[in-house]
């Protein structure tokens, strides 16, 4: 894929709105070849500045499971120069771990994260959106292939286009998409102990990458994870249903609770937590504008019609006159076999 390719690929995701965690696999993909790494991780941060979820390329399970559960054991002290030293820093944006101190190959994060990946040179940045940091990128290289000032330079040209990505979080209850995958898990009222799931969700709740999950990879489920047990809590407080969404690599992670009446007289109360992996309509629009033979303006004008927009819209939108855009349309009706600008739209959103 040529560098242009790359580019116009990188704006599209970063501007459809689908939000910076479900973008993380797709993002995480182009960085790589932008930049010319070996693997990509990105990790998004709650309002405190913790690691709340992450997506890597090709870290080992039990790798990503150490991460998950034992982050605040393992990986939080004065040498662990990791995401969230990385995120509480308020100097240069990126590069600290170009060159480190001898004592971060030392640490837990480098011997228990970073190499056993297969990892040994890393590139970081550190994104800000809103007066915090909201994520932080890492690229890594095998030993012997350290990053320079060229590769922090194309680096450091995502930035702008990584904060939109951020600004333009949708609300996962207003914006359709489609179901992935489904998965259950009952569990007792309180939630604190699981009476029968399925295979399917303990998969769900696995590729979240959500920290604190209580799951992990390389062992059984041993209890429910909080969040299940905080949809218990709710249910206990008197809701018929409970509802909590989270954002998960490639879209979002939707669990509902219900309360089941007891099949025999004295039976213990039961708790019915239904698992649903949303992708999110924006982000099935732009792979799929991505993927036209257009040039990368026409892509931007395909892309507003396929998220909703109206075509005047484009005119304020892209900064394109009246007969500049009937022009560009011109070129997208034909590639796209669609008459007008509703039949593009309704055409792009087809399978989303």
């Amino acid at each position: 894929m040529s560098r242009r390719e790359l580019w116009t690929r990188l704006q599209l995701l970063c501007r459809c709105g689908a939000g910076l965690q479900a973008l993380a696999p797709d993002l995480c993909a182009l960085l790589r070849q932008w930049v010319g790494a070996d693997a990509v991780a990105l990790f998004w941060l709650d309002a405190q500045g913790m690691p709340e979820g992450f997506f890597h390329e090709d870290s080992p399970a039990a790798v990503q499971a150490l991460f998950l559960d034992e982050f605040e054991r393992l990986f939080v002290g004065p040498d662990e120069i990791n995401v969230l030293a990385l995120a509480q820093r308020k100097d240069a944006a990126m590069g600290h771990l170009v060159a480190p101190q001898a004592s971060y190959f030392r640490s837990n994060t480098f011997n228990l994260l970073v190499r056993p990946s297969g990892h040994r040179h890393c590139l970081d940045l550190r994104v800000e959106a809103q007066g915090r940091a909201r994520a932080v990128v890492l690229l890594f290289r095998a030993p012997g292939r350290p990053f320079g000032a060229v590769e922090a330079a194309c680096l450091r040209q995502t930035l702008p286009a990584l904060r939109q990505a951020i600004a333009q979080a949708p609300d996962p209850t207003a914006r359709p998409g489609q179901v992935l995958a489904s998965g259950h898990l009952l569990v007792d009222a309180a939630g604190q102990q699981i009476l029968w799931h399925d295979a399917s969700a303990l998969g769900l709740l696995g590729q979240a990458n959500l920290v604190g999950t209580g799951y992990l990879k390389t062992r059984p489920l041993a209890a429910p994870p909080p969040l299940v047990t905080a949809l218990c809590g709710a249910l206990a407080g008197g809701q018929p249903v409970a509802l909590s969404q989270h954002p998960v690599p490639g879209g979002w992670l939707r669990l509902e609770a219900r309360a089941m009446q007891p099949g025999t007289p004295g039976a213990p109360a039961a708790v019915l937590v239904s698992l649903e992996q949303w992708q999110p309509q924006p982000l099935d629009v732009a792979r799929r504008v991505a993927a036209l033979p257009l040039s990368p303006l026409q892509r931007e004008i395909s892309l507003l019609a396929g998220l909703g927009h109206a075509r005047a819209e484009c005119l304020q939108e892209l900064g394109v006159s009246n007969e500049a855009l009937k022009k560009h349309l011109k070129a997208i009706y034909a590639t796209t076999g669609c008459a007008d600008w509703g039949e593009l739209r309704q055409h792009l959103a087809a399978s989303a």
